[in-house]
Parts: C-alpha cells; sequence; structure tokens
C-alpha cells in the first residue's frame, strides 16, 4: 500500500497538469494502457486472463469504476479538499463492509486509530462542506463503493492473480468512459500524450499494488496504511507544484502519520 500510494501521488502531479482535459478522459486512456498492459504480462506469465470467480470480478470491477466515477463528478462540483476528505472515507467504509463480507473484525481501537488519521486529514484540507447535499451524498456513495471493491479484492484473495482482478475494473470502466466521450472528447496535444502515458503508466502500478494489498493483509490496516497518501500529497506538493506547508497541516500530517503506525503495529500484537 505505501507503493501503491507513492504511485498514485505521482499520477496525480500529472492529472494536475491536465486541467483541460476532462478527466474521464483521462480515466479512459489509463484504463486502455493499463488493459493492454495486463493482458500482455499475463499472456506472457501463461494465466488465464479471465480468472474463476467471474462474478465476483465483475463485482469488484463495477464497484471500482462507480467508486472513481463518483468521487470524479465530486470533484468537477466541489471544492478539492472537500472533495478529497469524502473520497478518503472509503478506508472507513472498507473496515465496516468488511465485518459482514470478508468476516474480519473491528475493534475499539482500530476506530480510535482511524478516528486519529481522519482528524488528521480534516487538519490538513479543512472542512468546509457548503456545497449541496447532493453533492456530498455523491462524494460519500463513492467511498462506499470504493471501500466494497477493497472488500471483493479481499474476497477473492487466494482464488484470483492481482492482474486478473485489475483487468475486470479496466474492463468495465473502458465502455462506460467510451461513451461518455463520443459526446464530449477533447483533442490531444503532444505534451498531452506525454503526461497521459506517464499517468497511465504510474496509475497501472498504483492499482497493482492496491489489489495486491488489499489481497495479502487485513482490510482494516491496509485501509489505515492508505491514509499515507496524505504525506505523500503534501510531499510532493511542496517539490512539484511548491505548495507550502504550515503548521496546521504539518500537525496533521503528524496526526495521519500516528494513526497509520497505531494500525500497521496493532495487528502483530493482537496475533501474538
Amino acid at each position: 500500500m505505501l507503493l501503491s500510494c507513492f504511485f498514485a501521488s505521482l499520477a496525480h502531479i500529472g492529472v494536475k497538469w491536465l486541467r483541460h482535459i476532462p478527466a474521464v478522459e483521462v480515466m479512459f486512456f489509463n484504463a486502455l494502457f493499463a488493459l493492454l498492459a495486463s493482458v500482455v504480462t499475463l499472456r506472457y506469465r501463461q494465466r488465464s486472463v479471465w480468472g474463476k470467480n467471474h462474478g465476483l470480478l465483475l463485482a469488484q470491477g463495477l464497484a471500482s469504476t462507480l467508486g472513481v466515477t463518483l468521487y470524479f463528478f465530486t470533484l468537477q462540483h466541489m471544492p478539492l479538499p472537500s472533495a478529497v476528505i469524502l473520497n478518503l472515507t472509503a478506508p472507513i467504509f472498507a473496515a465496516v463492509i468488511g465485518i459482514f463480507i470478508a468476516k474480519e473484525a473491528l475493534h475499539l481501537s482500530q476506530c480510535f486509530y482511524f478516528t486519529l488519521s481522519f482528524a488528521g486529514i480534516v487538519l490538513i484540507n479543512g472542512f468546509a462542506l457548503t456545497e449541496a447535499s447532493w453533492y456530498i451524498l455523491s462524494g460519500l456513495v463513492g467511498a462506499l463503493f470504493g471501500g466494497l471493491s477493497y472488500n471483493f479484492t479481499r474476497k477473492i484473495r487466494h482464488q484470483e492473480y492481482p492482474r486478473v482482478v485489475a483487468v475486470y475494473s479496466y474492463v468495465v470502466t473502458i465502455p462506460l468512459t467510451g461513451a461518455y466521450l463520443l459526446h464530449n472528447f477533447v483533442a490531444l496535444q503532444p505534451q498531452d500524450v506525454l503526461i497521459l502515458s506517464m499517468i497511465s503508466v504510474l496509475g497501472y502500478m498504483a492499482h497493482y499494488y492496491s489489489i495486491k494489498a488489499y489481497q495479502q493483509g487485513p482490510i482494516a490496516t491496509v485501509s489505515a496504511t492508505a491514509y499515507i497518501a496524505v504525506v505523500y500529497a503534501l510531499l510532493f506538493g511542496y517539490l512539484f507544484l511548491g505548495e507550502t506547508l504550515p503548521c496546521l497541516k504539518l500537525l496533521g500530517l503528524g496526526l495521519v502519520l500516528l494513526g497509520v503506525l497505531f494500525h500497521i503495529f496493532y495487528q502483530p500484537k493482537q496475533a501474538a
């Protein structure tokens, strides 16, 4: 998950450089490249592209696509900090849903660690949600679908190869975003193609390691580790975009790290 967040945060820098390109168009090309790369890799390793649990794989792909789509919809109608905060409730949804789907217990101390990390995010981004309730609801539902997709990934961890799981996400994403682009396509410049290629490579690696993380680790622990993305965002924002780090943001960063570290070291102690 640390690798996944690292690559995803770098990809987000590229997305910010493509503000003139619709987010759905970026999603389409990212999924198209990733699908081709996944198929080639699976063929090279002589693995089946379609997997075994077709129903759960499709459900995971659909949940993932709906989660990302609703997140981008929220981004288009709300300030970025508010949309990000709503999207970062996905790990909390994942841990709660995991009680019923993945049959993994959520203990009171883990709830405290989630609260600690989320409080840090509020300090970093602020929480001025003044927009219409419809957009707030769409952000929360998108996070809910994200948490659901994590659980489907965890449930089939012993039966499916990570890249097979990823293939189904791309198979669902491409036709849905492609239908939108039929009437809303924006012509690409050479530099746009270069940045899109970079986003696709980084996004592919981030998606792969995210799936692998949820297949191998407990949902609550992996979900909490996903909050480390905030640290990467602040660091890369400072390095590549010239964004400063006020004291309040540094305090929030410390709370996020503290919550993540508690969650990472909680599971081994519980097992012992």
